[in-house]
């Protein structure tokens, strides 16, 4: 009975073994975690038990399946709705004219922005001016003060 036993983990970890070693074989390298992929390759050949579950656990990507190699890590696709389609449109006249109006209601902030940019330059400009001025005016008097 005990041999029996022996002998039902031996195949267990036989075929962890040689899991691990395919699936190390079937990764891509630049998808191996902490160590090179021949590096891997090397503990799992060598160690065995320890190098396959070091390799589950610290060298395999981690969003492998469980089937060596696969390579399918893709994030999982968002449901587009059907109004959203590229392909969908109900009334495309409509949909056209209001893209139309959009723009142009877009030119007309854009250039609206642009008037409230030049305008409020100026005002600065000025209030500079005016500063400036006020400024030359007082040490106009101090000279004139300290100059008798």
């Amino acid at each position: 009975m005990l041999f029996e036993a022996e002998g039902v983990v031996f195949l267990v970890l036989f075929a962890f073994w040689i899991w691990a070693i395919l699936d190390v074989i079937a990764t891509e390298a630049e998808l191996c975690r902490n160590l090179p992929k021949v590096v891997w390759l090397i503990l799992v050949l060598v160690l065995a038990d320890i190098g396959s579950i070091a390799w589950l656990l610290l060298g395999r990507p981690e969003k492998g399946s469980w089937k060596p190699g696969s390579t399918d890590y893709s994030a999982p696709r968002r449901p587009i709705a059907y109004e959203d389609h590229p392909r969908y449109s109900a009334t495309p006249e409509i949909t056209d004219r209001r893209s139309e109006e959009l723009d142009r209601r877009l030119d007309d902030w854009e250039a609206e922005q642009r008037l409230k940019k030049a305008e409020l330059d100026r005002r600065e400009t000025e209030l500079r001016e005016r500063e400036l001025s006020l400024r030359e005016r007082e040490i106009e008097k101090r000279e004139r003060t300290l100059d008798p």
